[in-house]
């Protein structure tokens, strides 16, 4: 089965969401890296991980991220349906995808590495 693994939101300053969130909930920061200009932070939100994305110019949108057993399958659903994909391989060899919905919302599918 499918499962919400997190959900992103960019933000303007990274400290100031981390803070936010912990003074206000208690969530506490559980990963945090860079990827080239972007500064990443994920804080553990009980049932998933909120991803805190902070990058010069980038808009304040955000996307949605499922974990996916069935990586390969969707893959080729999406390429079925003619679906523009952006496919990634992490350090740890965790794949990833990202594509759009019909309304243009950013969707992520990742697949644990080993």
């Amino acid at each position: 089965m499918v499962k919400l693994d997190h959900i992103g939101i960019n933000v303007k300053d990274i400290e100031k969401s981390l803070t936010f969130y912990e003074e206000l909930f208690g969530f506490k920061e559980v990963n945090n890296f860079t990827s080239g200009e972007e500064k990443i932070s994920m804080i553990d939100v009980g049932e998933g991980i909120l991803e805190f994305v902070q990058k010069p110019g980038l808009p304040l949108i955000a996307h949605i991220a499922f974990h996916d057993p069935k990586f390969d399958e969707t893959l080729t659903k999406l390429e079925d349906k003619g679906i523009t994909i952006r496919l990634e391989t992490m350090g740890d060899g965790s794949r990833i995808c990202f594509f759009s919905d019909p309304e243009g919302y950013v969707i992520e599918i990742m697949e644990k590495g080993n």
